[in-house]
């Protein structure tokens, strides 16, 4: 028993003592075991790239990047380990010793890196991952020589044949797809492929246009020009005709036209002149079909077109006008009332320092009092009776002040809302005076406008044919012949004639035979246009001015500049601009997102660029200046997708977070929001010059929707994912493509599929 209480004893004497320890704050805690450095004993340098890099992309990038810089230090290069963050410099070169990232990846100083249980899961550097740094910063923290990377490329397996890309010339008379790493010229209504692209020119069997899947495509809106972008290059080809061959023996019959009309082989229709001598199609009947335009109809030659943005251009400066005169009648009317507040005030404050200064007088005159009878030697009964009337002035003054100083600064507050008034109505009358001259611009520029739908004249028609199957129809004028889709009134290829020609026939859906009756002899034209490679911008290697991706691109509406956005992912976003008649970079607009541009798209007068990023903002960019002029932030998600409205005042955007929103630019706050769709929303195209845009949600229908926030209509047709969609700028014809390799051609009026591609 006395055994077991000295063991009790000691047990408690011994937690006594470790609990004193634990909680003695002079008894040291045993801090985190410092990490040991491997020290190296290597001669050759330490490369940053080959063997730094990659141990810091594991253990420090994941914080310290580009994108996500905590305690202001990024550490991706020499020169930003050298310069630091919140603490100074993170590396000394020469002294590794006294380099603060040494001792916090050590843990030998705090904070120590990476932190314990970080989000990143970042792990600490191995004691040789520490002689490394050790030695690269005794050496004097050089950064790596710079040599280009060599890419091994690999073909992508048959298999992987995917639409990422598609784009119409304006009039939809032209478009092209990549599929894989193909890129495929198309008739998008006659549903016809016109053969395949690459270094070697177009050809009839499919070839590799890039080496790595085509990512996006754009047409000039004549059809001139196409754009086709890979990893880190983009590839221009340029359209072209083959010429007239040469003159052989031979005659062709004449037909009669233009003197009557001329009938299409299989009936229905008939090509004849309107009274205006322009040449267009009309049913059995006579009844007009659709003018034929000389060369592509393009947005600025389309005078109905014109005159609707003219008048929806008017409407615009009538509302506005209208808003500013119910603004300065708001405010002349608050000019009244704060007149009227102002006099009611003034009044008050007059009335109230009136009292006060009766009051004042009063306590002067008991005050005067006072001292002639202290003079004068009045008893003690009389004086203080005169200092209880002084001291009955004194207080009557105090509250008559209080109320006179109230007053004072109700006058003052009145004063400045009269003032304010007054120069908001004075700038709302200015903004009238401005209305109302945009308003008679509006008026001047529609009323200049000329009528009809074809304001290109046209000289004199000599001779017309049609295809054998009346799927297509030529036509001669003076030295110039011109090829038509039937079907549609869509231009097809034109060329210039070194003779006058009167006489023509078909060969084929793809040949013409021209003959002339002043002397004998024929000439054949293969009018089919092929598009020939004419440069290729970035190398598509690591030295390439491309970082990566080319993700969208889109060319100016005159055609003569092109604009490209690519970016590293999750590093940032860029815009270069390119003039594709030399191929030369002209200028470009960095960090214009945190994240690679996904969507690209000028403005109607290609004044302005609005882009989507993957850092889920669009912008729009001022192109004279560079300027970001808009920034707009509500999606939570990828934008994938922007469209202007033909006026330009709207901006549209599709996301990955499954909804489209209407931007009214200048008022960037105010975005109409559209939800409802399965998927993540592809495409959004504005059709022709109204609000409406078509919107690609993945792997439904598409969907009209309205700025209103409407679904009016879909155009069924697709069930596997879909990528990419381009329309007309009539809003006529929507070509689009997914994940099945398939294109497909809707006609928007009938909401009906018109072709696919591709099966």
């Amino acid at each position: 028993m006395r055994s077991l209480a000295l063991l009790r004893t000691a047990l408690f004497l011994a937690f006594s003592f470790l609990g004193l320890r634990a909680q003695d704050p002079a008894v040291p805690v045993p801090a985190a075991p410092v990490i040991s450095i491997e020290r190296l004993t290597r001669t050759e340098p330490v490369d940053f790239d080959r063997d730094l890099l990659p141990v810091l992309q594991v253990s420090c990038l994941p914080c310290h990047n580009k994108t996500t810089t905590k305690a202001d230090l990024l550490l991706e290069t020499p020169a930003d380990l050298i310069r630091g963050g919140e603490s100074g410099a993170a590396v000394v070169p020469g002294n590794s010793a006294e380099s603060l990232l040494l001792k916090l990846s050590t843990h030998e100083a705090k904070p120590r890196m990476p932190p314990k249980d970080n989000k990143a899961n970042a792990v600490n550097l191995t004691p040789r991952e520490l002689g490394l740094l050790a030695l690269w910063i005794d050496q004097g923290c050089k950064a790596s020589e710079r040599r280009a990377t060599q890419i091994h490329w690999e073909s992508p397996a048959e298999r992987v044949q995917p639409v990422y890309a598609v784009a119409m010339a304006a009039d939809g008379h032209v478009a092209a797809a990549g599929r894989g790493n193909r890129l495929m010229p198309l008739d998008p209504v006659e549903g016809v492929v016109r053969g395949w692209l690459s270094d070697a020119g177009q050809s009839t069997k499919p070839a590799a246009a890039h080496r790595d899947l085509v990512n996006s495509v754009a047409f000039s809106p004549d059809g001139t020009w196409l754009a086709s972008g890979g990893f880190r290059e983009i590839k221009l080809w340029k359209r072209s005709f083959a010429p007239v061959g040469a003159w052989a023996e031979g005659t062709l019959p004449t037909n009669g036209f233009p003197g009557q009309p001329l009938a299409a082989p299989a009936g229905g229709r008939q090509l004849r002149l309107n009274t205006n001598g322009v040449p267009e199609l009309a049913d059995d009947k006579g009844n007009p079909i659709v003018g034929l335009h000389a060369g592509p109809r393009l947005p600025e030659s389309d005078a109905p077109r014109i005159r609707r943005l003219a008048q929806s251009d008017l409407d615009a400066h009538r509302s506005r006008l209208a808003s500013v005169e119910k603004e300065l009648a708001a405010q002349s009317d608050r000019v009244r009332k704060s007149a009227e507040a102002l006099e009611v005030a003034r009044k008050a404050r007059d009335e109230k320092a009136s009292l006060e200064h009766r009051a004042r007088v009063v306590s002067s005159i008991a005050e005067a009092v006072l001292a002639r009878g202290e003079r004068a030697g009045s008893s003690t009964n009389e004086l203080k009776v005169l200092r209880d009337r002084l001291e009955a002035a004194r207080k009557a003054v105090e509250p008559l002040a209080a109320e006179a100083l109230k007053t004072q600064t109700r006058l003052d507050t009145a004063g400045e809302e009269s003032r304010l008034a007054q120069w908001s109505r004075d700038r709302a009358a200015v903004s009238l005076l401005v209305a109302r001259r945009s308003l008679d611009d509006a008026h001047a520029k529609l009323d200049a406008l000329p009528g009809g739908t074809n304001p290109i004249p046209w000289i004199e028609v000599r001779t017309a044919a049609w295809s054998p199957s009346g799927h297509r129809v030529a036509l001669v004028t003076a030295r110039t012949v011109q090829v038509w889709s039937a079907e549609t009134g869509v231009w097809i290829a034109s060329s210039v004639l070194g003779e006058d020609v009167d006489r023509l026939s078909f060969e084929g859906e793809t040949r013409l035979r021209l003959g002339r009756s002043c002397s004998p002899g024929v000439a054949s034209w293969d009018f089919e246009p092929r598009y020939v490679l004419s440069a290729t911008l970035g190398s598509g290697e690591d030295n390439s001015p491309l970082p990566d991706r080319v993700n969208a691109l889109a060319f100016r509406p005159d055609g003569l500049r092109l604009a490209s956005g690519s970016g590293e992912p999750t590093r940032g976003g860029e815009v270069r601009v390119w003039d594709p008649a030399t191929g030369r970079h002209l200028y470009g607009f960095t960090n214009v997102h945190s994240d690679a541009v996904l969507a690209l798209a000028w403005s109607p007068d290609g004044s302005r660029l609005a882009t989507g990023g993957a850092d889920r903002f669009a912008r729009v960019i001022d192109v004279a200046d560079g300027r970001i002029v808009a920034s707009l932030e509500g999606h939570t998600g990828h934008v994938l997708a922007v469209s202007w409205r033909a006026d330009g005042r709207v901006l549209a955007t599709g996301s990955a977070d499954l909804a489209v929103k209407f931007w009214t630019l200048g008022s960037a706050d105010r975005a109409k929001t559209v939800t409802g769709f399965g998927k993540e929303i592809v495409a959004v195209c504005h059709l022709g010059t109204g609000g409406d845009v078509v919107a690609v949600p993945g792997e439904a229908d598409f969907v009209r929707v309205t700025e209103a926030g409407e679904k009016p209509s879909t155009l069924p047709g697709s069930r596997e994912f879909q990528h990419a969609a381009a329309v007309s700028y009539d809003g006529r014809w929507l070509l689009a493509g997914g994940q099945d390799g398939v294109l497909r051609s809707w006609d928007i009026e009938t909401r009906k599929v018109r072709r696919e591609l591709g099966r």
